[in-house]
């Protein structure tokens, strides 16, 4: 079954004018529809280095939820297991000014919880054969769980992404049964509840080694731009 990714679809809607941008008046631009969401990305990442991965999300019971699916499956992301649920994506609308900066923003998280109904149906079926698992890190708590427990069952190597740092922090102990989390610089600032902006790579290394220790965390990846990863 290759690489399990578990995880969130969020699609941002974004608006730009095509001159001066008026609050309160009618503005002619242009919008575009952009696929997202840290675990999507992720799974189509995968994909593209041939590696067949499966899915397991939910995205809207709507054309757009369908034109999501449609792209993965050309990527050759195995969507079985993707959900069709009215408001299953995230949404993250914003509207541009006429330089570009962000003149407004509103967000809809998505409810994951059917995964959970999917993973007690056919988790056995899921992550038996599967190589490991990739899985959000700040998700549903009962859903972390759940899929903890199969990767025990059938010794299964868990990686963690990182959509929301903040929810994360709060599963922390969830955090310490996997085999490693994955984020950038800035997440993991949070998470340690330090500023990393402005060390090197060898610096941050050796701050993350001893936080990673110190906080019975099994191993740690961070991106840090231009400057590579750790």
């Amino acid at each position: 079954m290759g690489i399990v990714v578990i995880g969130a679809v969020f699609v941002d809607i974004k608006g730009f004018p095509l001159d001066a941008y008026i609050p309160t008046g009618r503005n002619a631009g242009h919008i575009k529809y952009i696929h997202g969401g840290v675990s999507r990305n992720v799974v189509e990442d995968i994909a593209n280095i041939e590696l067949r991965p499966t899915f397991l999300s939910i995205v809207d019971d709507s054309a757009l939820g369908e034109d999501v699916i449609r792209k993965l499956q050309r990527h050759k992301v195995n969507t079985e297991y993707v959900q069709k649920i009215p408001e299953g994506m995230g949404t993250w609308l914003a509207v541009f000014d006429n330089d570009g900066d962000l003149a407004g923003s509103i967000s809809q998280r998505p409810n994951l919880m059917p995964i959970l109904g999917l993973i007690n149906e056919k988790g056995d079926e899921i992550f038996k054969d599967c190589d490991s698992i990739v899985l959000e890190a700040d998700i549903d708590p009962e859903i972390i769980k759940a899929v903890l427990d199969y990767s025990k069952k059938y010794n299964k190597k868990v990686f963690g992404v990182i959509s929301n740092m903040t929810l994360a922090v709060e599963r922390r102990d969830l955090l310490q049964q996997f085999d490693c989390l994955v984020c950038n610089e800035l997440e993991a600032g949070i998470f340690f509840a330090e500023n990393y902006s402005k060390k090197s790579p060898k610096d941050l290394c050796e701050i993350i080694y001893q936080k990673v220790s110190a906080g019975a965390i099994k191993s740690m990846v961070v991106t840090m731009g231009s400057k590579g990863s750790i």
